[in-house]
């Protein structure tokens, strides 16, 4: 998703909403955490006072506190310690949560969004919000509390002493530091620029290498490997450089603080060593203070370095709200009433003059026009890219037409419950989805609530039980991430098994058995004749001989219907159904 292409929030509004979206749920627990903070800071400021008594004692043989100082020196220890490893708990947790709570809301919104939507992007593009965004996310809140607050309070606690101590030293001071924030923010604001463009890159490294894996076959088979390897080189060898630049960007803010600070230590140590000279100081006092001034060092170090890793946060946070932000059109209106079908009687499909386009520049449906009676089987048939996937995916609501009207029974069915109509259709496609899961598990997506002797039963009429009662766990048994263990003629046949258990009035079947070979097509045309009984079915398909007994041909061309029949009229009629027909027998 570039830059240009989106409009970004500022970063004032992007923290409220991260507050108000996803931290504000959590503000018993963050209270807890500053109190912590508080109590970690306290005990930071008290070191360089006691060190301060403890050499002013050992200077005043009268005096006998460096006998009782290091004792209270090694409380504090403990009681920072422990407050510290609460603290960090704490912080940690939260973060945690925020995060995971972030991941579920932004699965969630992807899993609900229009496939128009999810098809514009990279799959690489989705897992990179989900993983690599949110990772920066949580670092960013959990610099933002331990630093900003924590920090922040530690040097407002030391500094406070030091202006106790002597407020002439401490000028010195406020004059050197603030002199680091001018660089330090200037580096930040381009870090926030450095990090879109890092993260832009993660997910072209992420989409490069999935699309790598999940094609490794056609890569061997082609001997394309030399190529692949090149391409992931070459996206690699660009995340280096994006990730250099911003490690270049971070590398700037230490040594500008490291310089200041070492020149800040330097005229204190002068200046305090005139006044010791001249009886204005004590030692002890002198030492405290530099205690003091190097115990700053740290927590200012952190502070110059959150301010990088907070704009890489916010980067990452607004590209998550531009995520978020697009919302689905696909869905039911408000109070819309289930699709009303007849049990006993398949329903039928009218299409008024439906147009349709993916990118609104060149149509795919052209004032398509047609009506299948219930309980028929309807075939859709014409070259590649003649628009009959496009009819599935209508039906099915998976994009909505630019114009026209699509009826099931007679009810529009963008008017009703979205839910109810997918609930009305079984789909069975040539784009076979297995889960790395067992045999059961997924055939029982086709009806969740399904009993095992449903599943079982489902399977036997898919003719795929056999197969899976010989597994080694048999129905448990775990089939491999994409169903790698199996072949496709088992892979469909599970599909198909999905579709009888969901036992639903509508059939879809988009190339179901183009990918098999002549024997298993013809096994699995015979399964899926016998699925399609009592159905209204539609049939997408390049082999027409698979269709020549359907009740009705609807022949298509370039996106538009030029001829409706059953098969021996077409042949008869139609130049073009018969030279795809020929084609289709031939191969």
């Amino acid at each position: 998703m570039k830059k240009s292409q989106i409009i970004t929030k500022s970063n004032k509004v992007i923290i409220k909403d991260f507050w108000n979206d996803f931290a504000s749920k959590y503000l018993l627990e963050i209270v807890i955490a500053f109190f912590l903070l508080i109590l970690v800071a306290a005990t930071a400021s008290v070191y360089p006072y006691l060190i301060q008594l403890v050499f002013d004692g050992l200077l005043d043989n009268q005096n006998n506190n460096w006998i009782v100082l290091p004792f209270i020196i090694a409380v504090i220890a403990i009681i920072r310690g422990i407050a510290m490893f609460f603290q960090i708990r704490q912080v940690s947790k939260i973060s945690l949560s925020i995060s995971v709570d972030i991941q579920k809301k932004l699965s969630k919104h992807l899993i609900n969004s229009d496939l128009i939507t999810l098809n514009k992007f990279s799959s690489g593009n989705h897992v990179s919000r989900i993983m690599n965004d949110v990772i920066l996310i949580r670092d960013g809140f959990e610099r933002s509390i331990n630093n900003l607050i924590r920090d922040t309070l530690t040097i407002i606690a030391l500094m406070s002493y030091l202006i106790w101590l002597d407020w002439l030293l401490s000028i010195l001071v406020f004059i050197i530091y603030p002199i680091a924030l001018k660089p330090i923010f200037k580096i930040g604001k381009k870090q926030n620029t450095v990090a879109t463009a890092l993260q832009e890159q993660m997910e072209t490294v992420t989409s490069t290498l999935t699309e790598m894996l999940q094609g490794i076959r056609m890569v061997k088979s082609y001997n394309l490997e030399k190529i692949e390897i090149k391409r992931s080189e070459n996206v690699l060898n660009e995340l280096f450089k994006r990730m250099y630049n911003l490690v270049i960007g971070r590398a700037k803010v230490l040594p500008i603080l490291e310089i200041l600070g070492g020149v800040a230590a330097a005229c204190v140590i002068g200046l305090a060593s005139y006044r010791v000279a001249i009886g204005e100081l004590s030692p002890g006092s002198v030492v405290g203070y530099v205690t003091a001034l190097l115990m700053i060092a740290q927590p200012a170090r952190a502070l110059g370095t959150f301010n990088t890793v907070l704009q890489e946060a916010l980067s990452a946070l607004d590209r998550i709200y531009i995520q978020i932000g697009i919302l689905p059109k696909i869905n039911s209106l408000t109070s819309a009433p289930n699709l009303n079908l007849n049990k006993n009687k398949p329903p039928s499909i009218i299409f008024k003059n439906i147009n349709f386009s993916y990118n609104q520049k060149s149509k795919v449906l052209d004032d398509i026009n047609f009506s299948i009676e219930g309980g028929t089987n309807v075939a859709l048939v014409g070259q590649s890219g003649a628009g009959k996937s496009s009819i599935i995916n209508l039906i099915s609501r998976f994009y909505d037409p630019s114009s026209g009207k699509i009826l099931i029974n007679n009810q529009e069915i963008t008017k009703v419950d979205i839910v109810s109509l997918r609930n009305s259709i079984s789909l069975v496609s040539q784009d076979t989805i297995i889960y790395n899961k067992s045999f059961l598990e997924n055939i029982k997506f086709g009806k969740l609530e399904a009993t095992e002797k449903e599943i079982i039963k489902a399977a036997k009429n898919a003719d795929i039980h056999n197969f899976i009662s010989a597994s080694s766990l048999g129905y448990e048994t775990i089939v491999g991430e994409g169903g790698n263990n199996l072949s496709g003629g088992q892979k469909q046949r599970i599909s198909i098994a999905r579709a009888i258990l969901k036992d639903a009035p509508i059939l879809l079947l988009d190339e179901a058995t183009s990918s098999l070979d002549a024997e298993t097509e013809n096994q699995i045309s015979k399964t899926l004749s016998n699925v399609a009984k009592n159905k209204t079915t539609i049939t997408v398909t390049h082999k027409l001989s698979n269709v020549v007994y359907a009740d009705q041909i609807i022949l298509f061309s370039k996106g538009k219907l030029v001829d409706i029949g059953k098969h021996e009229d077409l042949i008869k009629k139609s130049s073009l159904y018969k030279k795809l027909y020929q084609t289709s027998s031939k191969n």
